[in-house]
């Protein structure tokens, strides 16, 4: 067994940016040799990070495969597809995009109920989001009042020319 020293330790760390133990363990387990360390080192946390970022992965799209989009028209579902294909649907046919939002507005036009079942089985209504918009935007008009262009008298009343000094 090779005597394991503090600059090997730190030479260890300063080339991993691992702890003083993970550094400590590794030259022990390869007798000293820095080089063998860092390999073993390497390869190790290598797989983990491979690991966490394919399980972030499967992840994301097990949540997108379980979260549905559900169109009702009268009470009877009419579709009920996993976001993950409708996502896949959009970004596939991008160029036609333009025609999927105008079937989309045509459908709650329509009296079509669109919703989101989420993989957790809440459920997020999308014609409530737009009725709540709409009447947002209603309440604003309605305190606002319509845009009135100026009348003839306030423009009589505003001077023609400007005097900068």
């Amino acid at each position: 067994m090779h005597m394991i020293t503090m600059e090997m330790i730190d030479q260890f760390r300063k080339r991993t940016n691992c702890s003083y133990e993970e550094a400590k363990m590794y030259l022990e387990r390869n007798n000293g040799d820095i080089v063998d360390a860092i390999v073993d080192f390497e390869k190790n946390h290598g797989k983990v990070k491979y690991e966490a970022k394919s399980s972030k992965f499967k992840d994301f799209f097990s949540k997108a495969y379980r979260t549905r989009l559900v169109v009702e028209n009268n009470n009877t579902v009419i579709l009920n597809l996993s976001l993950l294909f409708v996502g896949l649907f959009v970004l596939f046919t991008l160029r036609s995009l333009p025609i999927i939002i105008i079937s989309f507005v045509i459908a709650l036009l329509l009296g079509y109920r669109f919703g989101i079942q989420k993989y957790t089985g809440s459920h997020v209504d999308i014609n409530k989001f737009f009725n709540d918009a709409s009447k947002s935007v209603h309440t604003y008009h309605q305190n606002h009042g319509p845009h009135q262009p100026e009348s003839k008298s306030d423009q009589d009343n505003k001077p023609n020319e400007y005097t900068v000094e």
